[in-house]
């Protein structure tokens, strides 16, 4: 149970969202110089919204989203590269299923295939490291890199050995089987969790999630520490549904 400090109730303003996560971030200064887009279907809008002055790379290997992709960017006036890869840890071409879980649209979901069943359509398409992509531009530093790539998470974090050490923030979409795997990835690098966002239940049982770290050298150098100037009972929030 949250305390509430003698029943006070304070407004919930703050939600358990990207947009309000990414908000959070900007309002705290943390460095953002480029934005590493991994798996966007046709766009990221909590990205555009928050780090629309900021240049966007978009890593996306399904033909089909293209056009709409490069539609939303163009007019949100956002500066971006669309790199039609499939971010993986090596270089090279590899199979990739695809499938829709919704009436009406063509794919809702494409992931990298080590096998073949009879459910879905399969393509190949050229696999590259975000280290070698990253490594071929000279990019302005630090780096947010967000990865939503329906399961290939993990190759996408051992693609990015040397690229991680240049992110403030990673953001990461997680299961509940898979969270602590990818949680200890991104720790190992040298990276605190701070936030929990986007929330997904199935049959009422929570399922899925974002998580959202911090380089922990900028939590050291600009003083991030939770309570680290004391406690602020003013700060302090539990959430209470209306």
């Amino acid at each position: 149970m949250g305390l509430n400090f003698g029943g006070r109730r304070k407004e919930w303003k703050r939600h358990p969202l990207k947009g309000h996560a990414f908000k959070k971030l900007n309002e705290m200064d943390v460095p953002v110089a480029t934005v590493i887009d991994v798996g966007i279907l046709s766009s990221t809008e909590e990205l555009i919204h928050a780090y629309r002055d900021k240049k966007q790379i978009l890593i996306e290997p399904i033909a089909e989203f293209e056009q709409r992709i490069r539609e939303t960017y163009d007019k949100a006036g956002v500066d971006y590269e669309l790199i039609k890869v499939a971010a993986t840890d090596a270089d090279g071409d590899l199979s990739m299923r695809t499938k829709s879980v919704h009436d009406g649209i063509e794919i809702t979901h494409a992931q990298i295939a080590k096998t073949k069943d009879a459910a879905g359509e399969y393509r190949t398409v050229p696999g590259r490291r975000l280290d070698t992509i990253m490594g071929e531009r000279s990019l302005a530093k630090p780096y947010l890199l967000k990865v939503d790539v329906d399961g290939a998470e993990m190759s996408v974090l051992r693609g990015a050995e040397t690229i991680l050490a240049d992110c403030s923030i990673v953001c990461i979409e997680a299961t509940m089987a898979t969270f602590f795997e990818r949680s200890e990835e991104i720790k190992r690098h040298g990276f605190q969790l701070i936030d929990i966002v986007d929330l997904c239940y199935y049959d009422d049982r929570l399922c899925q999630v974002d998580l959202i770290f911090l380089n922990q050298k900028i939590i050291t150098d600009k003083g991030y520490k939770i309570f680290g100037d004391g406690f602020d009972i003013s700060k302090w929030k539990t959430y209470e549904p209306k």
